[in-house]
């Protein structure tokens, strides 16, 4: 039975870089145990029988694949590059060059459902912090409708919420029976169309103005904050997915900064993707925004239009699965596998509280990376 570790899992944001990987013919464990990180590694160590590329579902080879792809890209009039979910920060440096290039909008989210609004953290910003400020200082932590049980297995752990009692409180703002739920202090179980009034009258309320309607929750939960001397919001697509999401994280934020006038309080977003921070935060570093930017006008814009995607020709695919990049458009798609990070190639990540961290090759493949991939694509489109 194979043994390869400790090594960096990047099957969640946590980027957990104490795991031991254990491979067999039944199956893929880790130590410490996390099914999520199992199945993670086990997707990306399976994936070496696949064709190195395809053209409309048919076979082709990486030379091929890739004249193709330069050529629905030179006939671009309005391309996306989106994905991201695996990305490195060398893949989203490479994925912004060439949208750049290209006149792409460019964007790290979800392209499905509705469209959630202009992104709140750009516009006004964001008080933050790393898991150990968090765990060594926050006396009250309050997880607004997210399972990081689920989805961030050691998130609990890493913030001070072990099996041992703690002076800290944890808050869970969710009507949902979950596991994170079911370890909360306090549960808080409003539906989630009440989000917005909630956060609203939080603010009013530590104000020390009037609220109508008010309800035992609510105060009780700005009681608790005004008795912490430092606080910290965990938040994440359950807030901020679907219309309106920007409109309630950007009431998220105005609270916590209201908040600091007297207290110290920060937020922490929980990333649907593991690359999706890597990705904003090279999008901060070469544009000035994240989330979604616009290059069409020959410089960078926060985008912020209702329907965002509706009229993107070309689009092109960065890391959104087990290891790959498509490029799709006019009903031809073309996919290149390369090499799956964290396992068949190494490069740089950033945890979700933005901790850069690197990622091991446990096992080489000779599949270019996306970095290198893109490289090559805007190599082609050059003049």
């Amino acid at each position: 039975m194979p043994e390869l570790g400790p090594v960096t899992c990047a099957g969640c944001g946590l980027l957990c870089d104490d795991v031991t990987v254990e491979t067999a013919n039944d199956g893929v464990r880790l130590w410490p145990e996390c099914p999520r990180g199992a199945r993670w590694f086990s997707e990306r160590m399976r994936r070496r029988d696949e064709a190195a590329a395809t053209i409309d579902d048919e076979p082709a080879d990486v030379e091929s694949a890739l004249a193709r792809a330069t050529e629905l890209l030179r006939g671009a009039r309005r391309p996306l590059v989106h994905g991201f979910e695996g990305a490195t920060v060398e893949d989203a440096r490479a994925a912004v060059a060439l949208a750049d290039r290209l006149g792409a909008l460019v964007s790290t989210g979800s392209l499905a459902g509705a469209w959630p609004g202009a992104p709140a953290v750009p516009l006004r910003g964001a008080s933050t912090a790393t898991l150990g400020e968090i765990r060594d200082r926050s006396r009250l932590v309050v997880i607004w409708r997210e399972d990081p049980e689920t989805t961030h297995p050691r998130l609990l752990e890493r913030l001070g919420f072990g099996g041992e009692p703690s002076e800290r409180t944890l808050f869970v703002v969710d009507d949902r029976d979950t596991a994170t739920a079911r370890r909360a202090d306090v549960r808080l179980t409003w539906p989630p169309e009440r989000d917005l009034q909630a956060l609203t009258s939080l603010h009013v309320l530590q104000r020390g103005l009037p609220v109508a309607d008010l309800t035992a929750e609510l105060s009780g939960l700005v009681e608790r904050m005004r008795q912490a001397p430092h606080a910290a919001f965990v938040y994440g697509p359950g807030l901020t997915d679907g219309a309106g999401g920007q409109r309630r994280a950007l009431a998220l934020h105005e609270l916590v900064r209201a908040l600091c006038h007297e207290r110290h309080v920060v937020t922490l977003d929980l990333p649907r993707a593991p690359g999706t921070r890597s990705a904003d935060d090279v999008l901060a570093w070469q544009s000035g925004y994240a989330g979604a930017v616009d290059f069409a006008s020959g410089h960078p814009e926060l985008f912020t239009a209702i329907q965002p995607f509706d009229d993107a020709d070309v689009t092109v695919a960065v890391e959104s699965g087990p290891g790959g990049c498509e490029v799709a458009g006019g009903g031809v798609e073309v996919s290149i596998r390369t090499a799956a990070p964290g396992v068949e190639a190494s490069g740089t990540v950033h945890r979700l509280d933005g901790v850069p961290l690197a990622l091991q090759a446990p096992q080489p493949e000779d599949a270019p990376t996306a970095a290198a991939l893109l490289a090559r694509l805007l190599a082609e489109i050059e003049p």
